[in-house]
């Protein structure tokens, strides 16, 4: 029986939006396997040696292999490992000698909007993407966007693409922790935003809109910090932010639940997971009018120009002033599931094997 391999890099990684995804996938995966329904596939997760934590599955089997790590460990190590087999790369880049790789490309940003990454970043992984794009067998990612951008930038061809939206029911499941509030000493009014501190995600003009609101007590809170490895500081100093750094998903459900709304004014998005993570959360949000924003959010985001420092600001205070109801965001979000996303997943792998 053909075994897929999957390559478990992600697993040594801070856990961003492309990570989120790998594991909440496997999770998913591994029930659906334990299930039976699924009884064709056979998968196995690969590592690099001294990973960190890794989840206890009832079906996947995890396998430490190599003695290299990063980089290095996938595009020589990886490879010999999974030779043969079809290799399934979640996050990040795929071994480029691998004669049989699927692949996830939540978009094209470092081609499309390259000012946010850093160089080195930039040039290696365009490279790998370009050369994923003709080579592997199948691309997965998360929006019609997204696969234009594929299509676009890449050369990719359109009919070994497939969508798979993301799912919300992680944070559905996460209780919060509200005690950070008072440990960080976080009151009253206060607009939120969440993300690595890429130039895309757009802090500058976010900052700005929410100085000029006017209202008294309203304070802009940030959850994230910096990845110098892959992208630009993208926070000015010395704004009118909290900046708060990393937190756990325990205490951003909490800042979601108590934000009057939460603000997400990127540049460029393949999906835009910490919005749906919000309307889990039924927090309010305000999104860009670009990217794949409008094609996951309309009907139940406030719109803005995230080149329009007022128009965010109008957007926010839409926001504050109107707060839809909670349950009914919370009904919204629970539209996109994990499960579906990894059946979706599956029924292509089993083709493919």
């Amino acid at each position: 029986m053909s075994k897929i391999y999957i390559n478990g890099k992600f697993f040594g990684q801070r856990t961003t939006g492309t990570q989120r995804y790998a594991r909440e996938l496997l999770n998913q995966f591994d029930a659906l396997l334990s299930g039976g329904e699924y009884g064709n596939l056979v998968m196995e997760v690969l590592v690099p040696r001294s990973t960190g934590p890794i989840p206890s599955y009832k079906t996947l089997k995890v396998r430490e292999v190599g003695r290299l790590r990063g980089t290095k460990w996938e595009q020589i190590e990886l490879p010999l490992h999974a030779r043969g087999h079809l290799l399934f790369t979640l996050s990040g880049g795929a071994p480029l000698i691998h004669s049989r790789n699927v692949v996830t490309l939540h978009d094209a940003a470092v081609v499309a909007a390259p000012s946010g990454y850093s160089a080195a970043y930039r040039l290696w992984h365009g490279a790998v993407c370009r050369r994923m794009a003709h080579q592997a067998e199948h691309i997965f990612t998360n929006s019609n966007f997204s696969l234009t951008e594929i299509v676009k930038w890449y050369g990719a061809p359109r009919d070994r693409i497939s969508i798979t939206y993301l799912g919300s029911d992680h944070f559905s499941r996460q209780d919060a922790d509200y005690s950070v509030l008072s440990r960080l000493a976080i009151k009253g009014k206060y607009v939120l935003a969440a993300s690595s501190h890429n130039p895309n995600k757009n802090f500058q003009r976010v900052q700005e809109a929410v100085a000029t609101l006017g209202q008294a007590g309203v304070q802009l809170v940030i959850a994230g910090g910096p990845d110098n490895k892959v992208y630009r500081d993208g926070l000015r100093s010395g704004g009118n932010a909290r900046v708060l750094g990393y937190v756990s998903d325990a205490e951003l459900k909490a800042l979601y639940e108590n934000a009057a709304c939460f603000v997400f004014a990127s540049l460029y998005e393949g999906f835009g997971l910490p919005p749906l993570e919000a309307l889990c959360s039924g927090c309010p949000i305000v999104v860009s009018r670009t990217a794949s924003l409008p094609e996951l959010f309309k009907g139940v985001g406030f719109f803005c120009d995230p080149y329009d420092s007022a128009d965010i600001a109008a957007a926010v205070q839409r926001a504050i002033e109107t707060q839809p109801h909670s349950e009914e965001l919370k009904a919204f979000a629970q539209k996109f599931t994990w499960e579906r996303c990894a059946r979706e997943t599956l029924e292509v792998l089993r083709h493919l094997q």
